[in-house]
């Protein structure tokens, strides 16, 4: 009788261990499956957001709303399926579903849903075949008013043709013609609205503005406040109801500004007691040049109309401007109203950066160095103004002479680089190209200002172009998502 017992006991035991094992290989299994869920997952995720955010990038290509939700379904689904492998980690990927909606607001809307079905391989003991997957993504492609000012100086020489594919082909064929507002302004010796932003409808005309660009040509010198004071005016001239979210400006040079847009006086009247800045009778508008016989002893004599890209301005030279004015011309404030351009009490370029700059007293002799002073400053004022509006400012910058003391004679050290002026116009932060400025007080480093931070982008050669528009316009297409 006792045998049979222990022999009982033993047979029970066989079956407890025997389910036990199954609980344990199923146990092992759902943490073996769940890692591979997990991963699949993770993998899954990855697909659609990318899916998403490609979709979202193709809706610049097409003529019309059908042909640019064609390109977004079709550069979501290969990415989708570029970013989960067939069979990854044994999963049966679905084709993903991607849709792309117009809104009667003007933004897109892209949605991707993607799933997958996992099998399993221990789990399969408790019952659970299969493990089904699914993730969504989407994309919103906000409309945004953006002005494009492009230096057209003389100095760009043969970069010229590669500057006009890369604003073209990466920048203008970029942006949605049916939702974006794009503007086009032209400077050199003074500076023009090339192609003036839509004011109240959205959109663009993109073939339009290729054949304007496509018809530029190189003329003189740098005007570059000018150029930024119309980019900043044609973006305020939309109605405030009627304005995108997002408001940007994108600014190109090769070089440093040297030309100063004022009203001025011609002849010895003292502008001294006129509160704007403007002169009286006998007063002249247009961009004084600052680079007379590289002379600063030299009157900066060469006026040009600033409301032409290079043509001199009636009546000139001038050699008898004595002074140069508190303000240049104005910008529009965000009611709407004008603004003159302080050329600053502060005729270092520094303004925005070092309150400990070395101070002028006004009036501001006319010489050359004041004029290249004042011009850099205005650029810089024009700018701080965008950004006080709420603009993001981004610059781009072409070849060496950006990092270079432009002019000379003028007490610049590597902290008055142009490409130093291009940072802080895009209101980011940077550092001098040498630890040590003597003889220019106060830091050579800065930090961003509480406004906007836009982004700086060199090109060292013609053939960086591209690369240089294409980063400033993922970086746009960022922020529009």
């Amino acid at each position: 009788m006792r045998s049979q017992g222990l022999k009982h006991q033993a047979g029970q035991i066989l079956i407890l261990a025997g389910l036990g094992l199954v609980m344990l290989v199923g146990f092992a299994g759902l943490a073996i499956d769940s890692g591979r869920s997990y991963g699949v997952k993770a993998k899954l995720n990855a697909a659609v957001d990318s899916a998403a955010i490609a979709a979202g990038r193709a809706l610049t290509v097409g003529a019309d709303d059908a042909a640019r939700t064609a390109a977004a379904i079709t550069a979501g689904t290969n990415y989708y399926n570029a970013n989960f492998p067939l069979n990854y980690l044994g999963a049966t990927r679905s084709n993903p579903v991607v849709t792309a909606t117009h809104d009667n607001t003007g933004k897109w809307i892209v949605n991707v849903a993607g799933s997958a079905n996992m099998p399993t391989t221990f789990m399969g003991v408790l019952g659970f075949n299969n493990v089904p997957v699914s993730a969504a993504g989407q994309t919103i492609r906000r409309d945004l008013d953006v002005v494009l000012v492009m230096d057209i100086s003389g100095s760009i020489g043969g970069s010229f043709s590669a500057l006009i594919a890369a604003a073209r082909d990466n920048f203008v064929k970029k942006m949605i013609p049916t939702t974006d507002r794009v503007g086009l302004v032209a400077f050199s010796s003074g500076a023009v609205n090339s192609v003036d932003i839509n004011t109240s409808a959205r959109g663009f005309d993109q073939a339009n503005m290729v054949t304007v660009l496509n018809g530029l040509s190189l003329q003189q010198y740098t005007g570059s406040a000018e150029g930024m004071r119309l980019a900043l005016n044609q973006l305020n001239s939309v109605t405030v109801a009627n304005r995108s979210s997002l408001r940007m400006i994108v600014f190109f040079s090769d070089g440093a500004p040297n030309m100063v847009p004022a009203v001025f006086c011609n002849g010895t009247v003292d502008p001294g007691g006129v509160p704007t800045g403007q002169c009286p009778a006998g007063s002249v508008t247009g961009d004084l040049f600052s680079e007379i016989n590289g002379d600063d002893a030299t009157k900066a004599n060469s006026l040009y109309q600033n409301n032409a890209l290079n043509a001199s301005a009636s009546g000139g030279p001038f050699s008898n401007i004595a002074t140069l004015p508190k303000f240049g011309l104005s910008m529009t404030k965000s009611d709407g109203s004008g603004l003159p351009i302080p050329l600053s009490s502060q005729l270092g370029s520094r303004t925005m950066v070092d309150a400990s700059a070395v101070t002028f007293s006004f009036p501001y002799k006319n010489t050359l160095c004041n004029v290249n002073r004042a011009s850099r400053n205005m650029l810089e004022n024009v700018a701080n103004e965008a950004r006080k509006q709420g603009i993001k400012v981004y610059s781009i910058g072409l070849g060496n002479n950006l990092a270079s003391v432009e002019p000379s004679g003028c007490g610049y050290t590597n902290i008055e680089y142009g490409s130093t002026i291009m940072k802080r116009v895009a209101n980011t932060s940077g550092t001098a190209v040498t630890a040590a400025n003597p003889g220019n007080p106060g830091s050579d480093t800065w930090q961003p200002l509480p406004q906007p931070t836009g982004l700086y982008v060199h090109a060292t050669v013609a053939a960086d172009l591209a690369s240089a528009f294409n980063t400033i316009v993922s970086e746009i297409l960022r922020l529009t998502q």
